[in-house]
C-alpha cells in the first residue's frame, strides 16, 4: 500500500514538474547586450601557457566577457592576470567594431540598460550591461571594473586624435 502512494506521488511530482517545462516558459535573451557580453573572440590566442599550466582549462572556451570574468574568481594570480589581459582585449575588440561596452550592476540595473540602450547613437554609443542586479561575487565586479576602465581609455584616447 505505501508503495503504490510513493509510486502515485511520484508520478504527481514528476508530471508535475514535466508541465511546467514547456517551451512558453523558456526567455531567450536576444537583447544587444547580452549578444556582446556573451560573444566569443577566437582570434585572441593568449593564454597557451596557461593551459599547459592547468589542463582542466583545455576543455573550457575563454573567449567572451561573460566567460573570462569567472576566472577572476580563482586566487592565482596567473589565472586572474590571464583574465584580465583576455577582458582588456575582448573590450578592445568591441571597441573596435563600434561596440564600446559598460558593465552595470545594482537595483534594477538589468531595466536601466535596457533603457540606455535604446538610443545607441547617445554617449559615445556606449552598450550597457547588466551584470547583476544587487548583490555580485566580487570577482564579477573586478571585471566591470576592469573593462570600464578599458571603455573609458579608448573612448578618452578617440576623442584625443
Amino acid at each position: 500500500m505505501l508503495k503504490n502512494i510513493l509510486v502515485t506521488v511520484f508520478f504527481f511530482v514528476f508530471f508535475q514538474a514535466q508541465s511546467q517545462n514547456t517551451d512558453e516558459s523558456i526567455v531567450v535573451d536576444n537583447s544587444i547586450s547580452t549578444q556582446l557580453y556573451t560573444k566569443c573572440f577566437d582570434n585572441l590566442n593568449q593564454g597557451n601557457e596557461l593551459f599547459e599550466k592547468y589542463p582542466t582549462f583545455q576543455k573550457t572556451t575563454f573567449c567572451s566577457l561573460l566567460s573570462c570574468s569567472y576566472l577572476l574568481a580563482y586566487k592565482e594570480t596567473d589565472i586572474q592576470r590571464f583574465a584580465e589581459e583576455m577582458l582588456i582585449g575582448i573590450t578592445t575588440q568591441l571597441f573596435k567594431e563600434g561596440n564600446p561596452v559598460y558593465l552595470i550592476s545594482g537595483l534594477e540595473s538589468s531595466t536601466e540598460a535596457i533603457r540606455r540602450n535604446e538610443n545607441l547613437n547617445d554617449d559615445n554609443n556606449i552598450v550597457y550591461i547588466s551584470y547583476g542586479e544587487c548583490t555580485n561575487p566580487i570577482y564579477l565586479s573586478n571585471a566591470a571594473k576592469i573593462v570600464n576602465k578599458q571603455t573609458l581609455f579608448l573612448i578618452n584616447q578617440s576623442v584625443i586624435k
